[in-house]
């Protein structure tokens, strides 16, 4: 869901709150003899182990293979269209499953997994995130779960089963038009809403979780936010409304530091309608906002994520042309990508990258690439043998097992199921 206040086109509180909190409701039913009379059984690995040569990119392990169809064990969402599957596999030997839709693309289901990868990854020397194993362990043991059903949510058509949704018109990729025009009449909602899921469930708000010390730190700053107008703010009717019911349902901490997470990666940064964040309801658009205006708020923020977004994120397999993770006020997509460090390549259409100052790798897909590397140390993946590719003398171009051509400039390594060669880097 985007917002929970009354506006057209938006959802209102209520419907927001079921949304939100439909999963523990459904659980409640099953457990009072509703139509799931059996209480949900624990999800259970379906995705074969990933065996690599040992110093092989892990980026490799993570590809669209790893999507498949919806095991027959889980008929009750298939019943609900969730017709296609993946996981995140946790420590103690469990998995958080994502379901989806057959509209749902590839690069989509790979953002939201890579989005709950990054989420529950380690971010060492952080006050509650350098050991986040007690957190995934917990989302497994709650049966935390993401939906990601066809099209848009209109009031009525939840699907029927205990899962954090995260719908199709929610979650834009990297080079598809509406990532790259910024359409905030369909804003991207995956963040906000796959971290509701680790929030709920890992560091525990309903659910029983690993971090309750972090959650009343959360729910303190929400609070304090709201009587001194970092967040909160009245830029709407029915923000008064939707705070109270926020309160009485105890997710005030859930939304605040959602708040914190879009502006700080940069989602807000291209929408010129009104100063701040989050429809104008939080006092920061960008990083630089946050860190002037809500200092308690990234300070928060930072003790469990990192800098950078640390995912490999998938680019739309129809995009040709230039991504730049360098950040452009031209080019306001920029607010974006510019806090990228590792991407995919999906099609077959011919594409230029730009670094940033991070240690970028891309992973090779089948077309063509010009990457341009930034500051840091930069990397080409290639998931195949050395021995597949020729690599030119001066080691700026290489041809691909596929015939494709890959111009490097500025970057400082090939790394390959087999083997890492170094380049040299004028």
């Amino acid at each position: 869901m985007s917002v929970g206040w009354p506006t057209p086109g938006r959802a209102q509180p209520a419907v927001r709150l079921f949304m939100r909190y439909r999963w523990l409701f459904l659980t409640l039913v099953t457990a009072c003899g509703g139509t799931q009379r059996k209480p949900q059984a624990p999800f259970v690995p379906q995705l074969p182990p990933v065996t690599l040569p040992a110093d092989a990119p892990a980026a490799c392990a993570h590809g669209a293979d790893r999507i498949i169809a919806t095991p027959e064990a889980y008929e009750r969402y298939i019943r609900e269209g969730l017709v296609r599957y993946t996981e995140v596999a946790t420590p103690n030997g469990g998995v958080v499953p994502i379901f989806a839709g057959n509209a749902l693309s590839d690069a989509q289901i790979l953002r939201a997994r890579e989005l709950l990868r990054f989420f529950v990854a380690d971010h060492p020397d952080s006050r509650w995130g350098s050991d986040k194993t007690a957190v995934a362990n917990a989302m497994a043991a709650n049966n935390a779960a993401l939906v990601m059903p066809n099209g848009e949510h209109r009031e009525g058509n939840e699907p029927r089963v205990p899962a954090q949704p995260l719908y199709d018109a929610e979650t834009p990729v990297a080079g598809s038009d509406w990532f790259m025009d910024n359409d905030f009449d369909h804003r991207d909602a995956a963040l906000e809403e796959i971290f509701h899921l680790v929030h709920d469930t890992g560091i525990g708000t309903w659910a029983p979780g690993a971090l309750p010390e972090y959650q009343a730190e959360l729910l303190a700053e929400a609070e304090a936010a709201i009587e001194d107008g970092r967040w909160g703010i009245p830029a709407e009717p029915g923000v008064e409304q939707w705070l109270q019911e926020l309160r009485r349902e105890d997710s005030l901490a859930q939304e605040y530091i959602a708040s914190v997470i879009d502006s700080w990666y940069g989602l807000w940064g291209p929408w010129d309608e009104a100063d701040g964040g989050m429809w104008g309801v939080y006092i920061a658009k960008i990083r630089a906002e946050v860190e002037a205006f809500d200092p308690a708020g990234g300070a928060l923020l930072s003790d469990f994520l990192p800098e950078m977004l640390g995912t490999i994120e998938p680019i739309d397999p129809d995009f040709t042309g230039r991504l730049s993770l360098l950040f452009d006020a031209a080019e306001s997509y920029t607010h974006k990508t510019r806090y990228f460090s590792d991407l995919r390549l999906l099609g077959t259409g011919a594409v230029t990258l730009v670094g940033n100052a991070a240690d970028n790798r891309v992973v090779a897909g089948p077309g063509d690439l010009a990457f341009e590397g930034g500051q840091g140390t930069d990397t080409l993946v290639v998931c195949s043998e050395a021995a597949t590719v020729v690599i030119s003398e001066d080691g700026r171009s290489v041809t691909g097992p596929e015939g494709q051509t890959w111009q490097l400039d500025g970057v400082e390594s090939i790394h390959f199921l087999d083997s890492k060669v170094v380049l040299t880097v004028d």
